[in-house]
C-alpha cells in the first residue's frame, strides 16, 4: 500500500518571540528535511499567524510537493507583527488549517494527516490574566479553540503543538490538553525537531498512525534540557480533558486551579 502524508505547519509570527525566531526556522528545517529526504509522498503548508490586536493575522501557504517551495516560504518569515503580549491567533490558524485541501484516505494509500502548531504564548489572554477570567468573557473574537479539536478529531487531524520557552510554560498543560485529545503531543521547541522527525518517518516507512507513535513517546526525551514536566502536566491535561468542553470551561478550570498552587 503507497504512503503519503499531509503536514501543515502553523508559526506565530508574533514580535514577542523575535528573539528566538532563527533558531524556530532551524528547527523546521531540520523537522523537513529529513523527512523529504526518503522520497515518499509527503504535502506541506505553512500558515503563519499573529495576535489578535494585530490587524495583520495570518498568511497561507496551501500544500505542496516542493520542499524548495516550503523552504522559501519559510525563509521569508518574519517575527515582527503584534505587540510583545498580545493574544495569539491560534484559532485563526487552525480554522485556515482546517480549511487546506487536505487529501482523504483510500483503500489503495496509507494516509497521515498533521498540524504541527509552533507558539511562544496563550492563544487568549483569559489563560493567564485572573482579572479577565473573573470577567468570564474571551476579548477574542474567533471560533472556540476547545471545540474546534472535535473538528480536528472528525476530520482526523493530529495535533502537535511545538512550544517556544520560557513564555509558553504559563499554558503548557492546556497545550498539552488541546494536543492529547486530537491524538497528538505537547513538545517543547529543543526537543521538537528531533521527536517529530522521528515520529513522522516511522509512520511513513512502518504505517503506522500518528496517534500511535505519540502514545509511546519516551517522556525524557520531551522533558529533555527544558522547563516542561510532563507528570504535573499530565495530570492537569487529563483533568481538562475529562471536565471540559469549551473554552468557558477551560477558564473555569483555570480559575479554581491555579498553576502556582500545585508546583
Amino acid at each position: 500500500m503507497e504512503a503519503s502524508m499531509d503536514i501543515a505547519i502553523c508559526l506565530d509570527c508574533t514580535s514577542s518571540i523575535a528573539s528566538s525566531f532563527c533558531q524556530v526556522r532551524d528547527r523546521i528545517g531540520s523537522i523537513v528535511e529529513p523527512i523529504t529526504r526518503i522520497k515518499k509522498d509527503i504535502r506541506l503548508a505553512l500558515i503563519e499567524f499573529r495576535s489578535r490586536d494585530d490587524s495583520w493575522v495570518t498568511i497561507i501557504h496551501p500544500f505542496t510537493q516542493s520542499a524548495n517551495t516550503f523552504q522559501n516560504w519559510l525563509n521569508n518569515t518574519k517575527a515582527d507583527g503584534g505587540s510583545q503580549d498580545g493574544t495569539r491567533a491560534i484559532s485563526d490558524a487552525l480554522r485556515e488549517a482546517l480549511k487546506l485541501e487536505w487529501r482523504s484516505d483510500n483503500n489503495d494509500r496509507w494516509h497521515e494527516k498533521l498540524i504541527i502548531m509552533i507558539t511562544g504564548g496563550p492563544p487568549c489572554g483569559l489563560l493567564t490574566d485572573s482579572t479577565e477570567i473573573e470577567t468570564n468573557d474571551c476579548p477574542c473574537i474567533a471560533d472556540d479553540l476547545w471545540i474546534m479539536s472535535d473538528e480536528l478529531i472528525k476530520e482526523n487531524l493530529t495535533l502537535a503543538i511545538v512550544g517556544i520557552e520560557p513564555s509558553v510554560i504559563v499554558c503548557d498543560d492546556f497545550y498539552g490538553a488541546l494536543a492529547k485529545s486530537t491524538g497528538g503531543e505537547y513538545i517543547p521547541l529543543v526537543n521538537a525537531s528531533r521527536i517529530l522527525a522521528a515520529i513522522i518517518q516511522s509512520v511513513i516507512i512502518e504505517e503506522d498512525t500518528l496517534s500511535q507513535k505519540f502514545r509511546h513517546i519516551d517522556m525524557n526525551e520531551i522533558e529533555k534540557n527544558s522547563l516542561y514536566r510532563h507528570t504535573f502536566v499530565q495530570k492537569r491535561a487529563q483533568s481538562m480533558i475529562e471536565q471540559c468542553r469549551t473554552m468557558a470551561d477551560i477558564r473555569n478550570w483555570l480559575k479554581n486551579h491555579p498553576k502556582h498552587s500545585q508546583y
